[in-house]
């Protein structure tokens, strides 16, 4: 587990206030090229950062009062608006140890588990490694813009921070997917305490880690 401490990171962009941490992204070549939503970066690189990993063991305690950090400048160099993917690479940040296969959905069956590693909560400032074990509740297809794409549907609720999650598969020790958000059903709804209600659900939605590699 603890080499996921080295494997996922945060995403961050420098501002004229420092920096603010968009999401959680995660190394799939040593070469330095993470993979996160593109909904987490956007279409902009201006001022886009890694945030380097800041703990070697899921055992330690994360001090949520300690601001610092080392970063890595990034640029996007793929883009995929339909899957909502998008590829980063680090300037001189690589990653040294044996990164996971990049799997997909398709051999991983609805109840089985699988684990999650990523950021809740750090766009509100707050920095916590976290990990989540899950049931995969759902393999669907959604279609954007004609096209259909394979994702999973799995049974917890995802927070802010969260986009770009690693999705594992400890059966076939492989990334399969990656998780893109809560699903929300078209409509504006309404903002109670920043929160939309349409949110508040136990189902989140992971695209498949293939059309990661694909991209590769």
């Amino acid at each position: 587990m603890d080499i996921f401490t080295q494997i996922v990171v945060t995403i961050g962009r420098v501002g004229p206030n420092g920096v603010s941490m968009l999401g959680t992204g995660f190394f799939v070549r040593n070469s330095g090229v993470i993979a996160t939503p593109r909904h987490v970066v956007g279409d902009s690189d201006n001022g886009l950062v890694i945030l380097l990993p800041h703990i070697n063991s899921f055992s330690q305690y994360q001090d949520t009062g300690d601001n610092s950090c080392q970063m890595s400048s990034a640029t996007i160099v793929e883009s995929d608006p339909i899957r909502d993917i998008a590829l980063l690479q680090t300037n001189g940040l690589e990653f040294h140890g044996a990164l996971p296969q990049i799997g997909n959905f398709d051999d991983v069956g609805v109840g089985q588990p699988i684990h999650i590693y990523g950021y809740p909560h750090c766009p509100q400032g707050r920095r916590v490694l976290t990990y989540q074990s899950a049931d995969i509740g759902s393999k669907v297809l959604l279609e954007s813009n004609g096209i259909k794409s394979k994702y999973a549907v799995i049974n917890t609720q995802s927070r802010p921070g969260q986009s770009g999650s690693l999705i594992f598969c400890p059966r076939n020790k492989k990334i399969v997917g990656m998780l893109n958000g809560a699903y929300v059903p078209e409509g504006g709804g309404i903002s109670l305490g920043g929160i939309n209600p349409h949110e508040l659900n136990q189902t989140t939605q992971c695209i498949s880690a293939h059309y990661i590699g694909d991209m590769l």
